[in-house]
């Protein structure tokens, strides 16, 4: 099998593969699995931390195992955003010229002074988010 099918059903979680922790002598093996496919051992590890499947036999030794670790560490983690804070402080608010800001903001005070009967049919919080953004853009 190759290495590229193998990453695929290891992404997939199929159920033809089975991955079982070593119990080598060296620390390497911590971060790493051997891999069965339908029952049979082949010759691949899938690194524990990010899943990568790497070729590998016995005669091989660990070497290029402890290079894929220290590759693993060096790379930068993934943020997970796991509130809407954190969801907020990744947005970038776009910055508007001040010509747009105060074309925006002459427009609403002619359509507010034309008729602010407008306000109350408004939903209560779409009037606040209205208020946000205005003065925001002041």
């Amino acid at each position: 099998m190759e290495k590229s099918e193998l990453q695929k059903l290891t992404d997939n979680k199929s159920e033809r593969i089975a991955c079982e922790l070593s119990k080598g002598k060296s620390a390497v093996w911590t971060h790493f699995a051997h891999v069965a496919v339908d029952g049979t051992a082949v010759p691949f590890v899938k690194c524990v931390k990010c899943s990568s499947v790497l070729q590998w036999k016995s005669r091989d030794g660990t070497s290029g195992l402890h290079s894929h670790v220290e590759y693993c560490k060096s790379r930068a983690p993934q943020r997970k955003i796991t509130s809407l804070s954190g969801f907020a402080s990744v947005i970038q608010t776009p910055k508007l010229p001040s010509s747009v800001k105060s074309d925006v903001a002459n427009v609403m005070v002619r359509w507010c002074a034309k008729d602010i009967r407008f306000l109350k049919s408004l939903h209560y919080l779409t009037y606040l988010t209205f208020l946000n953004i205005s003065s925001r853009l002041s």
